[in-house]
């Protein structure tokens, strides 16, 4: 008889462990959230104000030499050129505008088209019509948008032109 009440507070006790379940609780992957997050953020500091070009280089580096030889293009432009207006717009619209000096009174004053930053915030791919240019970011900020772009020329040497632009 002193077993029975052993028995049951033994039966008792193994039915409620039974009757518990597991809860799970998924852990986020804080770099994963901050890259996201930060990606977000980048997104948003493109669209508003207008961008205009305020610096441009140009680095060249020839096969076989470390050295770089970098060369300010922005005072080699022309006027109609540095004051042309760049938005960034909600939803990928992308819309270039002339400015107030036109390099060829017959072009539109605006050229529309899409942009596209990718998930990191490194990458930004402009379309226009049926040409689509590609850049490295290399700075984004409310303020400040620095564009990189490299390309590979004749004889092995490749050049990258870096464009600065403010708000």
């Amino acid at each position: 008889m002193n077993k029975l009440p052993l028995f049951l507070s033994l039966a008792l006790g193994l039915t409620t462990l039974a009757s518990c379940e597991k809860e799970t609780v998924e852990v986020e992957n804080p770099a994963q959230n901050k890259a996201a997050a930060a990606a977000t953020s980048l997104t948003a500091s493109l669209p508003g104000a207008a961008w205009h070009l305020t610096d441009m280089t140009s680095s060249v580096v020839l096969p076989g030499n470390n050295q770089v030889s970098t060369t300010s293009m922005f005072a080699r432009l022309k006027p109609s050129l540095r004051d042309n207006q760049i938005q960034y717009q909600d939803g990928g619209q992308y819309l270039e505008n002339e400015g107030q000096l036109k390099q060829d009174e017959d072009a539109p004053q605006q050229s529309t088209g899409t942009w596209k930053l990718n998930e990191k915030g490194d990458s930004l791919t402009i379309t226009i019509g049926q040409g689509a240019r590609s850049y490295a970011v290399a700075e984004l900020t409310a303020t400040s948008l620095r564009l990189r772009s490299t390309q590979n020329v004749s004889g092995g040497a490749s050049v990258t032109t870096t464009s600065v632009f403010s708000r």
